[in-house]
């Protein structure tokens, strides 16, 4: 009971203007929404969680104060390990499979590392940028909203870190909750990002 007035109290204060959403976390606040409170705001306000937190930041031109946008951004990336023994180029290649396997579009990748070395004439660890795109799901994203068009397509970074192990950089999923799509772009985003994920998971062990 204290967890479902908890988020009653919190879309209270989101829908009294975006103003007090800039000092909320909108990851964090999703994250405590368990379906029994997601049920409970539902019942009172008639939309759901996200919707309500989306709508307040939009209203608000999307822009979060300065002390807590890093800490926002922090949320909204998805950190992959790679599995001991799996070079960076190993994982490029693998990510290349396993888009073909999923049936979505590897669209190029961009080999930062290298392209530093060329510049610096100095070595550079493992920096490389997947883009992964089904290009009719990017179009209705881009029909909610032009702004949405900055994650557009799909990324995961393969970063040698300079502890020297391999890890997999990508967006949160999650934050597609708060985009308040509707479900004719929901629908399909979420089918990408399942997608997302399954590639993840096979090039973390170097799938094929």
């Amino acid at each position: 009971m204290k967890k479902i007035t908890s988020i009653i109290t919190l879309t209270s204060a989101l829908t009294m203007g975006a103003a007090n959403a800039f000092f909320i976390n909108p990851m964090n606040a999703m994250q405590d929404v368990s379906d029994e409170m997601r049920e409970a705001v539902i019942d009172v306000t008639g939309e759901r969680p996200e919707e309500i937190i989306a709508d307040a930041l939009l209203q608000g031109g999307g822009v979060m104060p300065q002390e807590v946008s890093k800490e926002l951004f922090m949320e909204m990336v998805q950190v992959t390990e790679v599995e001991e023994g799996i070079s960076g180029a190993d994982v490029d290649e693998s990510i290349k499979s396993m888009a073909t396997n999923e049936n979505i579009l590897h669209v190029a990748s961009f080999p930062l590392s290298k392209q530093i070395e060329n510049v610096t004439g100095k070595p550079y660890r493992h920096l490389t940028i997947h883009n992964i795109c089904d290009a009719v799901t990017a179009g209705k994203i881009a029909d909610v909203d032009d702004r949405f068009a900055v994650i557009l397509p799909c990324r995961i970074a393969v970063v040698e870190g300079k502890d020297g192990k391999i890890r997999m950089i990508s967006m949160n999923s999650d934050v597609m909750d708060l985009m308040n799509l509707p479900k004719e772009a929901y629908d399909p985003a979420k089918e990408v990002a399942d997608k997302m994920d399954a590639i993840l998971e096979g090039a973390k062990e170097g799938a094929f």
